[in-house]
């Protein structure tokens, strides 16, 4: 079995940041998407040249921290400051229920000018092209449709698609593959015992993905966001001992997106 692991929210904070490194280091990571719009941007792309073996795609952030293009030209996407609006806002906007009201929350023009920006700060952080394209929190139309247009001008895949195409199973509706915002719930999380206790499902795929949010807490992340505590049961498990057991006994392939663009 080829077993596709996916860490997003790279350098979102130095705390998150240094948990997806030991996950790559100590665990079985293999893939994780850049925040280019975070402060702790450059920090993140600093551990990326010494790391060839681990794909470093992008995840679009369009609901946390400063924007990347000038904020007067993306005025729905951000609040008086320049910071995006929280995903939490936007969720108890009544317009959010129908497509037409998130269609008119979220502008394209505004939605392709910030996802551009933030592809282009890659290029200029690392000097090179995402590995892949990946969205961050809440999902609309114009973002996907944005996303879309971009791969299509650049070559570069979207996760999702990419995933689709070569028909990968995953643990289904699994706590592992779901975010939890309730402190209390974050804290019982268990990823590592959700993955084994879906192993045998897992080795029944050709291609498998395990997707989480693997990361140190600090106090800069807990400011910018709900998703926290879960993140250590995430890094966690990608560096379990149990897990990378598991992964050896069964002598399952750890790939990256880079291995799935060969096989195309």
């Amino acid at each position: 079995m080829k077993l596709l692991v996916q860490g997003d929210d790279f350098g979102f904070t130095r705390g998150v940041t240094l948990g997806i490194v030991d996950s790559i280091d100590r665990g079985i990571l293999r893939n994780t998407g850049l925040f280019t719009n975070m402060p702790s941007a450059p920090f993140a792309v600093s551990f990326m040249k010494d790391r060839p073996h681990v794909c470093f795609g992008i995840d679009f952030n369009l609901v946390s921290g400063p924007s990347v293009s000038d904020p007067k030209t993306i005025q729905h996407l951000v609040d008086d400051n320049g910071e995006f609006i929280r995903s939490g806002v936007r969720l108890k906007d009544p317009r959010f229920a129908s497509e037409q009201g998130r269609r008119e929350m979220f502008p394209y023009d505004e939605c392709w000018r910030e996802i551009k920006a933030q592809y282009d700060r890659f290029i200029e952080l690392t000097g090179k092209k995402p590995g892949y394209l990946h969205g961050h929190s809440i999902t609309h139309e114009h973002y996907a449709e944005a996303m879309e247009e971009l791969s299509r001008q650049t070559g570069v895949p979207i996760a999702m698609n990419i995933q689709k195409q070569f028909g990968f199973g995953r643990i289904p509706r699994a706590r592992a593959q779901k975010k939890e915002f309730d402190p209390a719930a974050q804290l019982a999380k268990n990823t590592t015992e959700e993955v084994l206790s879906h192993g045998d499902l897992l080795l029944s795929y050709e291609y498998a993905s395990i997707g989480g949010h693997p990361g140190y807490i600090d106090d800069e992340l807990l400011s910018l966001t709900t998703l926290s505590l879960e993140r250590c049961r995430d890094a966690a498990m990608c560096m379990s001992p149990k897990i990378l057991s598991w992964v050896k006994e069964n002598h399952i392939e750890l790939i990256t997106y880079y291995d799935l663009m060969k096989e195309q």
